[in-house]
């Protein structure tokens, strides 16, 4: 699931299903996306968002809001990574404002090292929000494709649901495959495949 600077890889064992959020993108400004997972008991909403240095912070926080309100409920959990561009290594407003709306969500910030590095600054501006009741572990990852380095949770109790994949093989019968099977069997020399058999059928009678 993607759309425009962001994107949600899904296990193909994992049952899901996408969330419509176009309405709420402006493409280099802010771009969410999400996938809803089956999980025993709850269901969990992962967004992936990217709000741009430049675009407008209170366009974001709205969104968020009304976002976090339209699927909220007492059997939903929320996970929410990406670049926001907020700063958690100092005590800004704008952090402040954010935290004070994700509580509301029972929503908590997990990021606490940094995240994007240049020769100028060191900066946390990449995180992961969770229910705050969960236990997790959280690292960074260096992985060398960019100035923003990765970041790998791993949240307990959560126990999600695998998509049973059955295959089924069938014949495609249609007037082309019909007519493909008739032009076989006009050219197929029936008196020689007989006499391969001889030695078989012979073999069976004795």
């Amino acid at each position: 699931m993607k759309n425009g600077g962001g994107c949600i890889f899904v296990h193909e064992d994992l049952d899901f299903f996408s969330i419509s959020l176009d309405k709420y993108c402006k493409e280099k400004y802010n771009e969410v996306c999400a996938v809803r997972l089956k999980i025993t008991r709850i269901q969990l909403i992962i967004l992936a968002f990217y709000r741009s240095h430049s675009g407008n912070f209170t366009n974001f926080f709205k969104n968020l809001d009304s976002i976090l309100n339209t699927w909220y409920s007492n059997k939903t959990e929320f996970v929410i990574c990406g670049d926001i561009n907020i700063n958690y290594l100092e005590n800004c407003k704008k952090m402040q404002q954010l935290d004070a709306l994700l509580q509301t969500y029972k929503l908590i910030g997990t990021v606490s090292f940094p995240t994007c590095k240049s020769k100028s600054s060191t900066t946390a501006i990449d995180n992961i929000f969770i229910t705050r009741t969960k236990n997790y572990i959280i690292n960074p990852h260096i992985n060398g494709l960019s100035d923003h380095e990765a970041q790998i949770i791993m949240i307990e109790n959560i126990v999600l649901t695998k998509q049973i994949n059955n295959i089924t093989t069938k014949r495609d019968i249609n007037d082309q495959s019909i007519l493909e099977y008739q032009l076989l069997l006009i050219h197929e020399n029936w008196e020689e495949n007989l006499w391969r058999m001889m030695p078989t059928l012979l073999s069976i009678n004795v």
